[in-house]
């Protein structure tokens, strides 16, 4: 899967942002299960941050870990508008009203507390 965003705002790291981290997606099972906790969105000393304007195009493989920083402002000046497109290929997997939610979904309500 690739994640393609379209930016209308303007979002430089300083604002918060999109922030990755390089080589997060070639790895294996155990560096998913015992590295960066997929659901931790605390600042990586690896994570590399995004500036970007309103028109730019963003593409990054969607199993790299990545993360949108809070804004450190309030209101107008807080705000990154981002479309993300992801772009799938392979067998599409249906989701429906009995679809169980997955393994790391289940946990979300437990973190950020």
């Amino acid at each position: 899967m690739l994640n393609v965003g379209i930016h209308f705002d303007r979002s430089y790291t300083d604002n918060g942002g999109l922030r990755l981290l390089p080589g997060t997606h070639n790895k294996g099972l155990k560096s998913i299960l015992f590295g960066k906790r997929y659901l931790d969105n605390k600042p990586d000393k690896n994570e590399i941050g995004l500036n970007v304007e309103p028109g730019d195009l963003t593409i990054h493989d969607g199993r790299l870990w990545h993360r949108v920083a809070q804004s450190p402002y309030i209101g107008e000046k807080s705000r990154r508008r981002v479309m993300y497109v992801p772009i799938i290929t392979g067998k599409v997997l249906e989701r429906n009203q009995e679809s169980k939610p997955k393994l790391y979904q289940r946990f979300m309500a437990l973190t950020n507390k």
